[in-house]
């Protein structure tokens, strides 16, 4: 009976505490709704490489210029370089260093300009199933964030460094295009995922912040370089503007594939 009636007090006072807290939780949620900006103005230009300097070692990278509103306004650059070693077949590990400009742009733009360094660990697994070709790529980076100011004069300085991380993971599968050839070489069908998961040390945990589905066509120009062009959707978490971006973008890239040495 002690125990029954302990029951239902505690019961009791959890109905009251939900009586009187979820209204005001419902009421914040109501004056601030989570919205979604779509802009399907992006175009991105990137040229990548991939270049053994030895049987097992190989440098690979990109550089890339984003833009907005067509092409008349920047959105970010970046260069990114990676030395990686060969495990196994279809195996290799490694690491390197990412630099990132980004301009305010879009509905949700940043207060300012800003500056991503980036030391990250890298790892890519391709399997050949049939005439599938399959890349999972594995990405983790340690990134140190800075605001630019400009003060009155027109100076510019950079603020303090924030820390993050962030893991991704990228999935692509490229089928060859039955009966469609370019210069006697297969064009190939291209589809592929990027998931970002932030390692927030807050109440967010893990979250993901990003993710970039894309799909489209690659064309061999040569034995070592093919063209692609991808049709990318975007989307971009703002959580502490309870909002996020969802973003169509036209991925052209010119790709470098290096014969081993």
């Amino acid at each position: 009976m002690h125990f029954s009636r302990l029951t239902n007090r505690v019961f009791a006072v959890a109905l009251t505490a939900v009586a009187i807290v979820l209204p005001h939780q419902l009421g914040a949620q109501a004056q601030e709704p989570w919205r979604t900006v779509r802009q399907n103005d992006h175009i991105w230009l990137a040229v990548t490489y991939d270049q053994p300097v030895s049987p097992r070692w190989a440098v690979l990278g990109d550089i890339q210029w984003r833009r907005t509103d067509g092409l008349s306004k920047p959105q970010q650059f970046m260069f990114r370089n990676t030395l990686t070693y060969k495990l196994a077949d279809g195996l290799r590990l490694g690491g390197g260093v990412n630099y990132g400009a980004t301009a305010p742009y879009g509905e949700l733009p940043s207060a300012r300009p800003v500056r991503d360094h980036q030391l990250f660990l890298f790892a890519q697994m391709n399997q050949r199933p049939g005439k599938f070709d399959l890349m999972h790529r594995y990405r983790y980076e340690h990134r140190w964030l800075s605001d630019i100011f400009t003060d009155e004069d027109g100076d510019r300085s950079r603020g303090a460094n924030r820390y993050q991380q962030r893991a991704r993971y990228l999935l692509r599968a490229a089928y060859p295009v039955p009966g469609l050839k370019y210069r006697t070489r297969d064009v190939t069908a291209v589809l592929q995922n990027d998931v970002f998961v932030g390692i927030h040390h807050t109440d967010r945990g893990l979250a993901v912040d990003q993710n970039r589905f894309s799909f489209g066509t690659g064309i061999p120009l040569s034995a070592t370089k093919r063209l692609d062009v991808l049709w990318l959707q975007q989307w971009i978490a703002h959580p502490a503007r309870r909002a996020s971006e969802n973003n169509g973008t036209v991925w052209i890239l010119l790709n470098h594939i290096g014969r081993p040495r």
